[in-house]
């Protein structure tokens, strides 16, 4: 795995990589954004770090532990352990500095995430291919389960990739319809990124290049709900509208996504309306959702076009929809 120099000092910096009880705590995200505003000023290339001894840090004035910092660029060792461990499972990693880091994410900016790790093609990440957003509920009954798998069908055999967040229920039904139908997905993933990778139902799309999966936290991360809770913005900037199958009333991770995507207004959001919905469902129209089309969806693509292609208003990555 052939990082780039700044992606190392970001990974030396912020990753999560030894297996035992770690001696010193990786930098968080605010951390990391500090020092990397204060690299800037200082006109400092990030990889000279990898230069600096402990007194040098000192004597720069980071605004960041010096003792620290140096304790963790030392960490070169684990880290290589763990990138032979990571590339066995075909795993690569960006970081935001990278030409390949995805523009959608980039936009971001500061929110964006340090570390971006994944498997498949990271092509599928660009902005070059329209995007829906598919998102709702672990558990979803007979109804709703159909409408999302033909919603993905449909995006299928429409070019439109499919972003989800890879769980059970709506996440891995509308992606799976999609890849059914000769498209593509991309899951957006909270925890286990390797486990997944190798998994019987990922691998074969992952290597075919249909399917790429990604996560901001390590790949050997478990569930935790604060992580679980931030992908959900990243779901939401890869796409260029969402569509909310279920949501539960004021709580849960989907409504939680949905709502401070629509606060933010990137990208819009759609709910479904059709059938037994919950609740949830009609509260995120008060909060500013639109009413996703009736099926069938012969021109989704289209309609979406149509009626969301240009956004003068709002911010430039809802102007950038590319259908």
């Amino acid at each position: 795995m052939a990082l780039s120099a700044d992606t190392q000092v970001a990974l030396l910096l912020c990753g999560r990589f030894e297996r035992r009880m770690a001696t010193v705590q990786p930098l968080e995200q605010r951390e990391y954004n500090t020092l990397d505003a204060w690299l800037r000023v200082e006109q400092v290339p990030p990889d000279d770090l990898l230069h600096w001894e402990e007194g040098d840090l000192r004597r720069s004035g980071a605004p960041v532990d010096p003792s620290r910092l140096a304790a963790l660029l030392g960490r070169g060792a684990a880290m290589a352990l763990a990138l032979e461990s990571w590339t066995s499972r075909g795993l690569w990693i960006l970081g935001r500095g990278d030409e390949v880091y995805p523009p959608r994410l980039r936009a971001l900016g500061k929110a964006a995430p340090v570390l971006l790790y994944g498997a498949g093609d990271p092509g599928l990440l660009s902005d070059e291919q329209p995007a829906l957003a598919v998102v709702g509920s672990r558990h979803v009954d007979q109804a709703a389960a159909e409408y999302t798998r033909a919603v993905g069908r449909a995006c299928g055999r429409q070019g439109i990739k499919v972003v989800s967040g890879g769980a059970r229920g709506v996440d891995r039904e509308a992606m799976g319809a999609a890849l059914e139908a000769g498209g593509t997905a991309v899951g957006v993933l909270s925890d286990g990124l390797a486990r997944a990778a190798v998994s019987g139902d990922s691998l074969g799309p992952l290597t075919e290049g249909y399917l790429v999966l990604v996560s901001h936290v390590d790949p050997n991360a478990g569930f935790h709900v604060g992580t679980a809770m931030a992908r959900n913005a990243y779901i939401y900037a890869l796409a260029d509208a969402a569509l909310v199958v279920s949501a539960t009333a004021g709580s849960g991770g989907t409504w939680q996504g949905a709502t401070e995507a629509l606060r933010g207004r990137q990208p819009p959001v759609f709910v479904r309306l059709e059938g037994d919905v919950p609740e949830g469902n009609a509260r995120l129209l008060e909060e500013g959702a639109q009413v996703f089309p009736d099926p069938p969806w012969d021109d989704l693509a289209g309609w979406l076009h149509e009626s969301h292609a240009t956004f003068p208003d709002d911010p430039p990555h809802q102007q950038a929809l590319l259908w």
